[in-house]
């Protein structure tokens, strides 16, 4: 069973390959190598997944979602990267306000997709880097419930006690301590 938060991943990577400018480019892995001759290259990993407890059944979860995007150094690289970051943005807002057709995955998977920040950088001196890079960070707000699984759940019993329609006058309102009926329900098997 995959992960929420590796269902996210792959769906990010899904709409930003969507779009002209990256389609086959984006990867959901921050250990994609990277050579000159595969620029422009999309990684999309995650960093940290904080959870804050709501119930017994479910968490709150604000997942920090980076997409690193690559190019080759020249003169044209700050260009690129500013191009390729805002087709990123316009690909996700799209996603989850639905302007880009029908719900995706994305959308379904996740209660929003805020944009946090872009660091833009480079290894190397000035005029001297192979590679320059952009790293957006996105918070991916979802709820996360636990996996639950019945083994062979065949048969459930239920009893149920209703308020006396005789209490007059009909206060108080709670169950009169008499089993007003019973049922038994049988599961079909699954094979």
């Amino acid at each position: 069973m995959s992960t929420q938060r590796k269902l996210i991943r792959h769906a990010v990577r899904d709409v930003l390959n969507a779009a002209p400018s990256l389609f086959g480019r984006v990867k959901a892995s921050r250990m994609y190598p990277v050579a000159a001759k595969n620029c422009p290259v999309v990684l999309v990993y995650t960093e940290r997944d904080p959870a804050t407890k709501t119930n017994d059944f479910m968490q709150k979860r604000e997942l920090q979602l980076k997409i690193v995007v690559i190019v080759q150094a020249d003169v044209d690289a700050d260009d690129a990267l500013d191009d390729l970051c805002e087709a990123i943005e316009a690909q996700v807002e799209a996603q989850m306000n639905g302007g880009s057709g029908p719900v995706g995955q994305l959308a379904n998977l996740a209660e929003s997709a805020q944009y946090v920040d872009t660091v833009l950088s480079y290894q190397g001196d000035d005029g001297r880097a192979d590679f320059v890079h952009a790293e957006m960070q996105y918070s991916i707000a979802y709820c996360h419930h636990p996996a639950t699984q019945f083994d062979d759940l065949a048969e459930v019993s239920v009893t149920i006690d209703m308020a006396s329609p005789r209490n007059d006058p009909p206060d108080p309102h709670t169950p009169d301590g008499q089993v007003d009926a019973r049922a038994d329900i049988v599961f079909p098997a699954v094979s």
